[in-house]
């Protein structure tokens, strides 16, 4: 490929990104969410002082030192990473939700009985299949984005998110490639299983609503409020909702370098599932001016290197750790049992 064409490809990517209704970046999505971010917002002013001051609220959410902030700077080339590179690495090494999909419905079939001709309306199973797989996705990230907080060699690769000083929607792209590879792997296996299951039951190949291979419910969390989730728009959703949804504040404090907050509000959309397994911090109606970012001594994580390689060597040393520790654990069991046999035939 020779310069203008790259060039062409690069332009195509980024404007396929910022253009598509389905984007997790649209400028559509983008718009929407802000909208209704200063429109909260304003409310929640007219409500205490009885008037919305626009500048005060647009003064509290940007800053004009934000285009000058070094992790927002390092977040954009994680962004051109991802949006131009990492697609075509991602699909060659990820297997996809389809053959995971083939798989189960083979297995199902094989294991038990045909099942005849559904008894639901092509409308009534899209719906089903619209719901069921949006469930399977939220179930997947929580249990990959569990997983990469609690297991050492995980959490180095996922780290680099929350190296991030400042919070704006380009933080959503701010993840080793590797990190995504694993979140890739496990979509693949939650999604692709339902699907599997799906056609299974309803003895048919299923589809869901969607908008550019992205699901509708997905979809209007992301025109909503899921872009203000980084961000600086402090949003809370407390009681009933705040047990069921999870809002920008919500995923702020997941954010904040608190330890108090570590490890908390690992959901996507849904806070059920941190409800049900307490991780769940429900944030406070007022502002409690979080500060976010990972103090690492000796490392610049907004620097290439640092984004980059560095998370690559700590994962692998955790991970040669804890496959020298489990290898000692298996030495010893196994000693302990050569010596107990030894013993019953010395």
């Amino acid at each position: 490929m020779d310069l203008h064409s790259a060039i062409r490809f690069s332009v195509r990517q980024v404007s396929s990104e910022l253009f598509s209704a389905g984007s997790i970046f649209s400028v559509y999505s983008l718009a929407s969410s802000f909208a209704l971010g200063f429109a909260a917002l304003a409310y929640r002013r007219v409500r205490r002082r009885g008037r919305a001051n626009l500048r005060a609220i647009s003064r509290a959410v940007f800053s004009r030192k934000l285009a000058t902030v070094e992790s927002v700077h390092a977040d954009v080339k994680l962004f051109v990473l991802s949006v131009i590179f990492m697609p075509a690495v991602i699909g060659g090494l990820v297997i996809s939700s389809n053959a995971v999909a083939t798989g189960i419905h083979s297995i199902l079939g094989s294991a038990f009985d045909s099942r005849g001709e559904a008894p639901f309306s092509d409308f009534q199973i899209k719906v089903i299949s619209t719901i069921v797989l949006f469930l399977a996705y939220e179930i997947g990230y929580f249990v990959d984005h569990y997983l990469k907080h609690r297991v050492p060699f995980l959490w180095e690769l996922h780290k680099l998110h929350h190296t991030a000083d400042v919070l704006t929607p380009l933080t959503n792209f701010r993840n080793h490639p590797i990190d995504n590879v694993v979140f890739g792997y496990m979509l693949a296996f939650f999604i692709g299983g339902a699907s599997g299951f799906l056609h299974w039951l309803f003895n048919r190949p299923t589809e869901m609503f969607s908008v550019d291979g992205k699901n509708i419910l997905f979809l209007c969390f992301l025109w909503t409020i899921g872009h203000l989730q980084h961000s600086q728009f402090w949003i809370p959703f407390s009681g009933f909702w705040g047990r069921i949804v999870l809002s920008p504040a919500h995923h702020q404090i997941h954010h904040s370098n608190d330890p108090r907050h570590f490890n908390r509000n690992l959901g996507s959309v849904l806070a059920v599932w941190d409800w049900i397994f307490g991780t769940l911090e429900i944030p406070t109606q007022k502002n409690p001016r979080l500060t976010y970012g990972v103090d690492e001594e000796g490392v610049n994580p907004h620097s290439s290197a640092g984004m980059l390689l560095t998370p690559v060597v700590k994962s692998a040393a955790e991970l040669r750790r804890a496959l020298m520790l489990l290898w000692k654990s298996f030495s010893g069991a196994w000693e302990s049992a050569a010596q107990r046999i030894e013993r019953r035939h010395g």
